[in-house]
C-alpha cells in the first residue's frame, strides 16, 4: 500500500512538472504570445536596482529593519540561466530600544535560476556569494561578513525590455558575541535588458 501511495505521488508530480516545462515551451513556439519572433528577447546584458528592507534577527532582540537599496548588473544566457552582480547600501537604521543597527555595505555575485512559466512571469532562484558590512552599537560593533547566500524571487516582464521583480534572500547568519542571528533582505525592483 505504502509503495501505491508513493507511486502515485511522483506520477502526479511528475505530471505536474511536465505540465509547467511545457507551458514555457508552447509559449515560445508562437501560441498567440509572439514569444518566437524576438519580441520578447530574454538574453543580454540587464542593468537594475532595487529598494527594500534587511530583517535582522538577534536571540534575546526584537527584529531590527533598516532599509537598502542596491544596483544589480548581469548577464542572461538564456531564459533559464543568468549572473548577476549586486552592490549598495543601507539608507536607514533601525532601533530596538536603545540597541542600533545600520547596514553601510551590502554585495554579492550570484547564479541565476530561472523557470518561464509564462513570457510575461518568471520565478527565480538565486544562489552565491554574499556579503554584508554591519555596523551595531553594542558588541560586536562592526563586522564584515561574506558567505553563502540564497533566495527566491519572481519577475514580470514588460514591454521594452524592463522587468519588475520582487525577491526574499538570506544574506547571512552567524553570532554575535556569542548570540546567534539571522539576516535576510526582502526587494522589489526594476531591470532593463540592454
Amino acid at each position: 500500500m505504502d509503495r501505491t501511495i508513493a507511486a502515485s505521488i511522483l506520477t502526479v508530480l511528475g505530471l505536474g512538472m511536465s505540465a509547467l516545462v511545457s507551458n514555457p515551451a508552447m509559449a515560445a513556439n508562437g501560441y498567440g504570445y509572439a514569444y518566437d519572433n524576438g519580441t520578447f528577447d530574454s538574453s543580454g546584458f540587464y542593468i537594475g536596482a532595487n529598494a527594500g528592507e534587511i530583517f535582522y534577527k538577534e536571540q534575546g532582540l526584537a527584529t531590527m529593519v533598516p532599509g537598502v537599496a542596491f544596483l544589480n548588473i548581469g548577464e542572461q544566457f538564456n531564459p533559464y540561466v543568468a549572473l548577476e552582480g549586486r552592490v549598495g547600501g543601507g539608507f536607514a537604521g533601525d532601533n530596538f530600544r536603545y540597541f542600533h543597527i545600520d547596514v553601510p555595505l551590502v554585495y554579492g555575485g550570484y547564479v541565476k535560476g530561472m523557470l518561464p512559466v509564462s513570457p510575461w512571469f518568471a520565478a527565480y532562484a538565486i544562489a552565491g556569494v554574499g556579503g554584508m558590512q554591519i555596523h551595531r552599537n553594542y558588541p560586536d560593533f562592526n563586522s564584515n561578513n561574506v558567505g553563502f547566500s540564497a533566495g527566491l524571487g519572481g519577475e514580470f516582464t514588460l514591454y521594452g525590455g524592463a522587468r519588475v521583480h520582487a525577491e526574499w534572500a538570506r544574506l547571512d547568519s552567524g553570532t554575535n558575541d556569542g548570540y546567534g542571528y539571522t539576516v535576510d533582505q526582502l526587494s522589489v525592483g526594476i531591470s532593463w535588458l540592454l
